[in-house]
């Protein structure tokens, strides 16, 4: 059973001379639709009202998408919660990479899946504390004041 989370997202590159792009998450979402619609509430926001339609999109996710879960598998979602298994590491001193390698209905799947995550070459040469579990609630917009931008 492959079961949708929608991740609305907005990016924007700071100058074309660095590599690099910087994302919001702007929250997950069980439908579609929803997710369409915190894109559109968030495009009036301050500083995302500045970045172009193709700086938004939505990253489909699939709840319990671990191998390592095994075959009986629960995708009942309590009350909108879910948890994220995220990395966070530095590429270098100016820019983080950072998102999540997995979605799960429950608290013990995600424990299991960052087990697992564990084991990945990628983890272990940026540290494992590049890796945690966040609780996570859907159907709820982040970033509703949106942003300014100061360069040096």
């Amino acid at each position: 059973m492959r079961v949708p989370i929608y991740e609305a997202v907005a990016h924007y590159r700071r100058n074309e001379k660095l590599p690099y792009t910087e994302y919001f998450c702007l929250g997950f979402f069980s439908k579609l639709s929803l997710a369409e619609t915190a894109l559109a509430e968030s495009k009036i926001l301050s500083g995302f009202s500045e970045l172009d339609d193709d700086s938004f999109s939505i990253t489909t996710h699939y709840l319990n998408d671990c191998a390592h879960l095994g075959e009986d598998i629960n995708y009942e979602i309590v009350n909108n919660k879910i948890y994220g298994v995220w990395y966070d590491y530095d590429l270098d001193a100016n820019y983080t990479s950072s998102g999540y390698v997995g979605l799960f209905s429950t608290l013990e799947y995600s424990e299991a899946a960052l087990a697992w995550y564990k084991t990945w070459d990628i983890f272990k040469v940026y540290g494992l504390e590049c890796l945690g579990i966040d609780p996570i609630t859907l159907n709820l917009r982040g970033w509703t004041e949106g942003f300014i931008t100061v360069y040096n």
